[in-house]
């Protein structure tokens, strides 16, 4: 599939009914009750304020952030919880721009129904491999937890580029940076930091999460609509919890914005650069 061209629409394209936004916003409430537990803590008094810390580490962020084994085994429900906050108010912003940049390359070309399931399955491979690199290079101390979207980022960053390595990413309808120049900026800030450590759970994490987006990408190329059929499933598990006509018009607008974004492609770059995927997809919403 050649994207070699780019699509001129920015990055709040579409924003009401932007994944990207929503997942945003998903972090950004992860981040605020982890933080208001934390003033919670200091606020209480009953802790000594050198022990503080460790507390809130002991006794809540191990309830959000993924771990050794054993403690994973205990509380498995933060494989989820852990890619939806955040320690550092800074690290979270950059975070989130860099998952806006690259994922919106990503809703441009392939549909905004591609986004969510992209972020699920990088965040959670990634952090799959965090928890059995563990096992054998184990870490101590705070180091042992992990919260943050990183394996996502990543996943959108590799799969971004290798959907479209000669995409221009337009900030605005005059401003347009080519993409391979932004991974390479993001991929070297990651190595800087990482560079003198033996975090190589970490590094398994971002390297994992890379890819993630790689093989997710390459399977959506091969004709796979990985993100239709996961949003299919998880409506017909909540469908009795929905109100019926809020499904009708959620599914409306996943099938017109994935329509307007293979349009966008015929418009760009012609008729036969579209998959046979793609030309079936137009076909049943005629």
């Amino acid at each position: 599939m050649d994207y070699s061209k780019s699509s001129r629409k920015t990055i709040l394209s579409d924003y009401e009914h932007n994944p990207l936004i929503r997942l945003v916003f998903a972090c950004g409430a992860g981040y605020i009750m982890l933080h208001l537990a934390k003033i919670v803590i200091f606020m209480w008094g009953q802790v000594p304020v050198m022990e503080s810390t460790q507390f809130f580490y002991d006794k809540i962020l191990v309830h959000f952030g993924i771990q050794p084994l054993e403690g994973m085994l205990r509380r498995p429900w933060t494989i989820l919880t852990y890619m939806f906050t955040g320690l550092g108010f800074f690290k979270l912003f950059t975070s989130m721009v860099w998952l806006v940049v690259f994922g919106n390359v990503i809703q441009n070309l392939i549909g905004k129904s591609e986004v969510v399931p992209l972020f699920f399955f990088s965040n959670i491979l990634g952090g799959l491999a965090f928890i059995l690199l563990q096992t054998a290079f184990p870490l101590t101390g705070q180091a042992s937890l992990f919260v943050g979207a990183d394996a996502g980022i990543f996943g959108f960053a590799i799969g971004a580029l290798t959907l479209a390595p000669k995409y221009k990413l337009y900030f605005t309808q005059n401003l347009a940076i080519p993409l391979w120049i932004l991974v390479v900026i993001y991929l070297v800030m990651n190595v800087v930091v990482l560079s003198g450590t033996q975090n190589y759970p970490l590094i398994g994490l971002l390297v994992t999460g890379a890819l993630s987006g790689f093989v997710f990408i390459k399977l959506v190329q091969s004709g796979m609509r990985i993100g239709v059929w996961s949003n299919a499933f998880f409506k017909r598990i909540t469908g009795s919890f929905m109100p019926a006509k809020k499904g009708v018009l959620e599914d409306k607008e996943v099938i017109h914005h994935d329509i307007d974004a293979i349009l966008d492609k015929i418009n760009d770059r012609g008729l036969r650069s579209l998959t046979k995927s793609e030309r079936d997809f137009l076909q049943q919403h005629k």
